[in-house]
């Protein structure tokens, strides 16, 4: 690889963002090799870090990435006592400008593209939750709610068992014994009070997002504890609104769509600095 081309100067750069793309991803979808780590420090440990983990993952991609290129590096090296040809000069051609900038333009408009992207995410969400429905814990027991996402009321009884993340805990709702559960009421360590309203037969009110979904830690903390966990199954995060998720959604649009314009602003302006500092070669 010719250390003298701008590309390879920025492959640093392409690999690093690719790394981190692909680590975060896998992350936030507890896929792939992070959910292959995370459940073997469970297994080792009963307990594992995501920022560290989405760590070793990045730190090994880069390597693989190095270990690569310096194999290829190894290919381009000279063969002893043969000369090397004389470096050809070939005039600038406006083509080479054209392959570089699609690659250039990838690089330094990823992060905004991934936070606009995480705007429309947490948009969708809030407009699908749609408006808030009254239901019964015995409606998800049923299976009889196909959205992926819902603002609901929801009234059942609690269990005695809970897990607790980070002071946020999850309580199984109106599960039936020797079934897996199919409903979790995620709250606040703190915030019990606030967002479990008491009925008079026992049963408990609350309202929130429901989504589907649920960390592999705290199924896997289930699970070790005798309670089976269903796949896919529904948690209730109390105290989260639509509107919270469309504002944030917009507020991170916004965001992405303005690092966006500095970013091509700044491209702009170096490119018209650069054009303007290129010397002139006067034709024969």
């Amino acid at each position: 690889m010719d250390p003298a081309n701008p590309l390879n100067k920025k492959l640093p750069a392409v690999v690093g963002v690719a790394a981190a793309g692909v680590a975060l991803y896998w992350t936030f979808t507890y896929t792939g090799p992070f959910r292959y780590l995370a459940e073997l420090q469970l297994k080792w440990f009963h307990s594992y870090s995501p920022k560290l983990t989405a760590l070793v993952i990045i730190l090994g991609l880069v390597g693989i990435a190095g270990l690569i290129k310096l194999v290829l590096r190894g290919a381009e090296r000279p063969i002893p006592g043969v000369a090397s040809p004389a470096p050809v000069s070939l005039p600038s051609h406006p083509a080479a400008s054209v392959v570089a900038r699609p690659l250039t333009h990838y690089i330094r408009f990823a992060a905004p593209l991934i936070l606009f992207g995480i705007g429309v995410w947490a948009y969708g969400n809030g407009v699908q939750a749609g408006s808030l429905q009254e239901l019964s814990a015995d409606d998800f027991q049923n299976g009889n709610l196909h959205a992926r996402i819902m603002y609901a009321e929801v009234k059942g009884r609690l269990s005695e068992m809970y897990i607790s993340k980070n002071h946020y805990l999850y309580i199984p709702m109106s599960a039936k014994s020797g079934a897996p559960v199919q409903l979790l009421v995620g709250v606040g360590e703190y915030q019990t009070e606030k967002y479990l309203h008491p009925e008079a037969d026992g049963s408990f009110t609350v309202q929130g997002v429901a989504d589907k979904g649920l960390e592999g830690d705290v199924k896997y903390a289930f699970e070790k504890n005798g309670i089976a966990v269903a796949d896919p199954v529904w948690v209730v995060h109390t105290g989260r609104e639509p509107s919270g998720d469309k504002k944030f959604g917009a507020i991170m649009m916004v965001v992405g769509i303005v690092f966006g314009v500095l970013l091509y602003g700044w491209d702009s302006y170096r490119q018209r600095k650069n054009a303007a500092a290129r010397p002139l070669k006067a034709s024969a």
